[in-house]
């Protein structure tokens, strides 16, 4: 009886700390699937033959029975017209479905197509579109040198529409153990709060609320993916700052 006590005394002792678990597995259904090869002469057909009823579109639907013709295998032909729609499109669900196929191409002609859409000017007003795009390329070859492109769109909007995207890049840091993500979640970790709220250059309160929002949201996918990077779980960033300054990401 006596040891079960001093058991409990000393374990009550201890320094508490987040409970340990590891992160969370990517969705099955996120994983990239495979297609058939499409051989050049049938892709050369299927993406003709998509150009005529794109061109003849006049709804959503129409554009995604077009899109469904080159669903039936992946060629780097295909590439090309997928990022287009990508791109330009007027619906943000046709361009979801077009980057949806982009991500089952031929992983070594869908990487830079999709790490070129990020930057492009046509997705920058498309937070769904490019939450997508985050996510597709965590499927096709996402490499270090791609953090540049993804990291930027993080902040500084906590808008609403953007906590998708958000979401996507705190998955694709996990995901990847991404080491250049760790200033971005040691910034996201806390609640957000303004520091000195009489500043000049202090945010109004409507930028404070929108963030505090989108923290709520996504606050423990940051958890997660600095888990994946440390091992660790930190209530706070002061904390992770502390445990990082003796054990530093090597």
């Amino acid at each position: 009886m006596f040891a079960v006590l001093l058991a409990a005394v000393l374990s009550f002792q201890e320094p508490q700390s987040a409970p340990q678990k590891p992160a969370p597995a990517a969705d099955a259904s996120a994983a990239k699937k495979a297609l058939p090869a499409l051989p050049d002469r049938e892709a050369k057909a299927a993406v003709d033959t998509f150009g005529k009823a794109m061109k003849g579109a006049s709804s959503i639907a129409d554009k995604n029975r077009a899109l469904d013709g080159l669903a039936e295998g992946a060629n780097k032909l295909l590439v090309r017209p997928l990022g287009a729609v990508v791109e330009t499109d007027k619906s943000v669900i046709v361009r979801k479905r077009a980057v949806e196929l982009l991500a089952l191409q031929p992983v070594g002609d869908s990487h830079p197509e999709i790490v070129r859409l990020l930057k492009s000017n046509g997705t920058q007003s498309q937070p769904a579109v490019q939450a997508a795009l985050v996510g597709a390329l965590a499927q096709c070859g996402y490499q270090s040198a791609d953090w540049a492109a993804v990291g930027r769109l993080f902040g500084p909007d906590y808008a609403a529409e953007r906590v998708p995207l958000q979401e996507a890049i705190l998955g694709l840091a996990a995901e990847h153990k991404e080491k250049q993500s760790l200033e971005l979640l040691l910034d996201n970790l806390d609640e957000p709060l303004p520091q000195n709220v009489d500043a000049a250059n202090n945010p109004p309160a409507s930028y404070w609320e929108a963030r505090w929002k989108a923290w709520k949201a996504w606050r423990e996918k940051v958890k997660d993916a600095l888990f994946a990077l440390t091992g660790q779980r930190f209530g706070a960033a002061a904390e992770a700052k502390a445990w990082l300054a003796k054990n530093p990401l090597k």
